[in-house]
């Protein structure tokens, strides 16, 4: 229901990618060091980046590092990119307090946004889903200006169980939600 349709996803632009290179005066291959925690899928993610993003003059060097260990360096600054994977939430306050108000525990960019910080705190005293979609809206233009965090792709979330299970309901974020759910 918090889609915002103003911001439709925005395709790829290796031509343009060059061509900020170029007028910032870079020759490429740009080294970029890329930190990804250690997990087969974040590995393989990072492996295909790492390819597309070669093809616009930038070379990304992975730099695999224990989940624990990322997010102690990322809180540190310690890193240049840092792919940090997210399951989501229902509601959007749990997808972008954190990562996006400034000095917020995940905000590893440190972006610091006057405008989004008060859309941020805004939602927070609004039930009216309209309202809070509207305020929302706000949130995503100046996070689609800045762009202290760029959104990659979202997992295909795969549910498999007996037939004798009753009360499952798969959630959009993908995390289990185990109470009500019985044997037959």
């Amino acid at each position: 229901p918090y889609y915002q349709t103003a911001f439709p996803v925005r395709g790829r632009d290796v031509e343009k990618a060059k061509a900020l290179l170029k007028e910032a005066g870079v020759t490429p291959p740009v080294a970029v060091d890329f930190m990804v925690s250690k997990e087969s899928e974040s590995e393989a993610a990072a492996q295909v980046l790492q390819a597309m993003a070669a093809e616009a003059g930038f070379d990304l060097k992975i730099r695999i590092t224990e989940f624990a260990t990322s997010l102690k360096q990322a809180e540190a600054g310690e890193y240049q990119a840092f792919m940090l994977e997210w399951s989501g939430r229902s509601d959007p306050d749990g997808n972008a307090f954190n990562h996006l108000h400034s000095g917020a525990a995940l905000n590893y960019s440190a972006w610091s946004n006057a405008a989004a910080d008060k859309a941020l705190e805004d939602a927070r005293l609004v039930s009216d889903m309209a309202k809070r979609k509207a305020i929302y809206e706000t949130l995503v233009r100046e996070q689609q200006a800045d762009e202290p965090i760029l959104y990659l792709y979202h997992r295909k979330f795969l549910f498999a169980q007996t037939t004798r299970l009753e009360g499952f309901k798969p959630m959009p974020d993908g995390l289990l939600r185990v109470v009500g759910l019985k044997l037959k």
